[in-house]
Formats: C-alpha cells, sequence, structure tokens
C-alpha cells in the first residue's frame, strides 16, 4: 500500500534512511510512471495503454539499445540520472520508478 502516501504523520520531518522518498510525492511518482510509459510505447511502437507497468522491459519488446535510449529519454524528461544498469537492477517501470524516487 501507499507507504510514504500516509506516513506516521506525528513528525514531519522524519530524518530516516530515505529523506529522498518524501522529496518525491505520489503524484510525482504518478508522473514519472507515465513518462516511462510513454517513452516506452513510443520506443516500442505501441499505445500507451498496452505497457504493463509490472511487465519486464524486455517483454515489453525493448532491445538493449532501446534500453539505452530509453534511460536517455527519461533522464531528459524526468532530470534525474537513469543509467543503463539501473533499468537491469529494476527492470519494470514499477520497481524503476520506486528506484528513481529514492534517489
Amino acid at each position: 500500500m501507499g507507504q510514504n502516501s500516509s506516513g506516521s504523520g506525528s513528525s514531519g520531518g522524519d530524518h530516516g534512511d530515505d529523506p529522498a522518498a518524501v522529496a518525491i510525492p505520489r503524484r510525482g511518482r504518478a508522473a514519472m510512471t507515465a513518462t516511462a510509459v510513454a517513452a516506452i510505447a513510443d520506443l516500442a511502437g505501441v499505445p500507451g495503454d498496452t505497457v504493463a507497468t509490472d511487465a519486464p522491459f524486455t517483454d515489453l519488446g525493448l532491445s538493449s539499445t532501446q534500453l539505452a535510449r530509453l534511460a536517455a529519454v527519461l533522464e531528459d524528461a524526468l532530470g534525474v540520472e537513469v543509467s543503463l544498469t539501473a533499468l537491469y537492477d529494476h527492470p519494470d517501470i514499477d520497481r524503476l520508478v520506486e528506484h528513481l524516487a529514492s534517489v
């Protein structure tokens, strides 16, 4: 469920391990997901509504060359570093967005 959306609510500034997760609210994560879906749909040449956010990038038909392009497109669109290694370590949209939101 929404681990960062409700929080504990008692103190506004939990200095715990992951201050960056608070910096990307759910709305920001939704925008990151939508950006990734649109980029993958464009690269794969498919409609965006056919891109499952929990499907591995390879199952979506992306080659290693397309993954490299995806990393560049996401970096430009999101303004955060997206390495090719991150795409392999977090091999679907949901996991990649979770990772990017925490860095």
